[in-house]
């Protein structure tokens, strides 16, 4: 009778234990992921038309699968809009606001200049360029009058993504985890382990030998070219900012230099192309602050968000500044 007791016992405050758990990390924010679909074209785009609070940061989806605001197809008179395109990193992670990741600091930038400014962040994680010009291939530039194509170092040699990946990759769920004791586990605990411990990453497409890259060069190079020709069909000015890991940033006997000369390729055909580029390695490579920029190597904190914006709207001011006109009488002088 005592064990009977002793057990019934122990069985009730680990059930209350579990439940108190579930309760407190679904508080927190655990079990609210931003959701993918898989799509034949794109490869995968964000679940429209989402409102998440996740860790205690907003992550909203609109119903044209961007990290931004409801937005009309075109903007309304008198109001421009900017548009970014891009991977994680644009999108931001889950512990960056919605507010605090570079496009609405941009936007919110401009808009205290007194100009009417909307922007539209097209972005999700692992996104390659083929995966950004399909997506402009069906929806176009919403009207935009810039559109920032935000390219990453690893981009130069990343395959298209598929959706094969969704709910394979913990990353990557199509509908919100059963519980969310079950995604710390899945989500972060596990993954951890793995890379602590040595494991490949096995979502890790890039290829692997010279040959291999090569031609993976090539390929997202053709696409570059035709993601760059669409833009501007649309009428709309691309600007290309090309972001560094933070690893490529480190001291010559430190630096991690897989992607250098795919970058200086990459250069020589954006200034073929006669487009406006933010190249950040040289910008940052001296900043004794850098590594605040960076989350995980990668992805960008508060801060980085913050410098980035402010690099964009600098640029932006230039580009958007109306040619002077020439004074007629200065040429005769100079003659």
């Amino acid at each position: 009778m005592m064990m009977k007791r002793k057990t019934f016992w122990i069985v009730l405050a680990l059930i209350v234990i579990t439940v108190s758990l579930e309760v407190s990390l679904r508080i927190v924010g655990v079990a609210t992921p931003p959701l993918f679909q898989a799509d034949p074209e794109i490869g995968y785009m964000m679940v429209p038309e989402q409102n998440i609070d996740r860790f205690g940061r907003r992550i909203y989806i609109n119903r044209f699968h961007q990290r931004s605001e409801e937005l009309a197809e075109k903007p309304a008179p008198g109001t421009e809009r900017v548009m970014f395109l891009g991977d994680s990193v644009t999108f931001g992670i889950a512990n960056v606001d919605q507010s605090q990741t570079y496009p609405e600091i941009v936007g919110a930038t401009l808009r205290k200049s007194g100009k009417s400014i909307e922007v539209a962040n097209a972005s999700a994680v692992s996104w390659g360029i083929g995966n950004e010009r399909a997506y402009i291939a069906r929806f176009g530039t919403f009207g935009s009058k810039f559109i920032v194509l935000e390219i990453g170092s690893s981009d130069l040699l990343q395959p298209s993504s598929t959706g094969a990946t969704i709910d394979v990759n913990p990353a990557q769920p199509s509908k919100p985890p059963v519980s969310a004791i079950g995604e710390v586990f899945t989500r972060f605990l596990i993954p951890r382990v793995k890379d602590a411990l040595g494991f490949p990453d096995p979502f890790d497409n890039e290829p692997v030998s010279t040959e291999a890259r090569e031609k993976q060069f090539n390929v997202d190079m053709d696409h570059f070219r035709g993601l760059v020709a669409l833009v501007r069909e649309q009428g709309t000015q691309p600007v290309v900012m090309l972001v560094p890991g933070e690893g490529e940033l480190l001291p010559e006997a430190q630096r991690f230099t897989r992607y250098e000369p795919y970058r200086a390729r990459f250069l020589q055909i954006v200034q073929s192309l006669s487009l406006p580029i933010i190249n950040l390695a040289p910008e940052w490579e001296a900043k004794p602050d850098m590594h605040a920029y960076f989350n995980d190597g990668t992805h960008l904190t508060v801060l980085g968000n913050q410098v980035v914006a402010a690099r964009i709207v600098e640029e932006l001011s230039k580009l958007d500044k109306p040619e002077q006109p020439k004074n007629p009488l200065s040429a005769q002088n100079q003659q």
